[in-house]
């Protein structure tokens, strides 16, 4: 804890010079955009933003993760399924999802739908990736061990269930973890981009109308509050992590 206290001191020591350096009319100060949040944060407005923000980005950041975990499982265990998936996915992966969003508004309209869909396109390709790499470079001791321990006399349905949650799931927990860690960051990131077209609530909007109003220290105060639902995020898959790998050693 000693450390993070160190580094936001040196964050806002560095803010602070900066914005001297080179005009508060282009960099406000820690302290300005500190009051201009909390004034904000006595504004009802600004909680109806918060929450239409923190809405978005739960429901693409779950979506995503749902239907990524199963998927990927399927991918990394069949080789068949994987054979036919991969290419297309490795294909895809590399283009922007934010590319989709005009497509998304065309498609789902101008309410909360093409945004959360965005954010769930874009945090399950990232997630995907991971879980299904995970299951593919698994340890074959693993299966063979399993194998070796499993009755004959048992069906194959039952066989896969039991390999499933006593191999596939433990081994590759630690991988589903990571991904919700590195994908807690992008859905925001997304979500920022999502919000700054056709809309008129959430953090991204603030930011944006801030910005072509030159309002800046209510530009920062946006960029402070969409950081930390960000690290709520991440903070929130690294607790999840502890509790469910508590094998693995944190950092």
């Amino acid at each position: 804890m000693k450390r993070f206290g160190w580094t936001f001191l040196a964050f806002v020591g560095g803010w602070t010079v900066l914005a001297l350096a080179i005009g508060e009319g282009i960099l406000p100060t820690p302290w300005a955009v500190a009051q201009d949040l909390w004034r904000r944060l006595g504004q009802v407005s600004f909680y109806q933003h918060l929450g239409v923000s923190f809405w978005r980005a739960t429901a693409g950041f779950f979506l995503g993760l749902v239907l990524a975990i199963p998927l990927g499982w399927l991918m990394g265990g069949l080789k068949k399924v994987d054979d036919y998936l991969a290419p297309l996915l490795f294909l895809t992966y590399p283009v922007p999802k934010i590319l989709f969003l005009p497509v998304l508004i065309v498609s789902l309209g101008l309410g909360e739908a093409p945004k959360i869909v965005l954010v769930a396109v874009t945090v399950g390709y990232q997630a995907l990736v991971i879980i299904r790499d995970s299951v593919v470079n698994l340890d074959r001791s693993y299966g063979e061990a399993f194998a070796a321990m499993w009755p004959t006399h048992r069906s194959l349905a039952a066989k896969v269930l039991a390999k499933t949650r006593h191999v596939l799931w433990p081994a590759c927990l630690p991988a589903v973890a990571t991904a919700t860690r590195l994908t807690s960051g992008t859905a925001v990131s997304v979500l920022f981009m999502a919000e700054s077209f056709a809309t008129d609530m959430g953090l991204g909007f603030i930011i944006m109308d801030a910005w072509g109003n030159l309002d800046l220290p209510r530009m920062f105060s946006g960029i402070v509050a969409m950081g930390l639902l960000g690290g709520f995020y991440y903070n929130l898959a690294k607790g999840l992590e502890k509790k469910l790998c508590p094998w693995v050693k944190a950092r």
